[in-house]
């Protein structure tokens, strides 16, 4: 049997954080607006500045939000 954790602390992503999801093969939330549901979610196939590809299906990058990971820094 699979379980499905939802994380609670996904944020926004930046092109560097989604970079970062894609290296580390994390999944990603792809979110409509006009549709006001999560319409995708799995891991980066491909990455670049126009779209991102998840199962298949390509997503531009203007016209969705992208909720993954972020990357936390270091405090000194």
């Amino acid at each position: 049997m699979m379980k499905l954790i939802k994380v609670k602390n996904y944020s926004i992503v930046t092109t560097n954080e989604l970079s970062y999801n894609y290296r580390l093969g994390l999944p990603i939330e792809v979110f409509c607006l006009h549709t006001k549901r999560t319409i995708a979610f799995g891991r980066i196939q491909i990455l670049n500045d126009d779209f991102i590809q998840i199962h298949g299906h390509q997503y531009n990058r203007n016209s969705y939000l992208f909720f993954g990971a972020i990357k936390l820094e270091k405090s000194s």
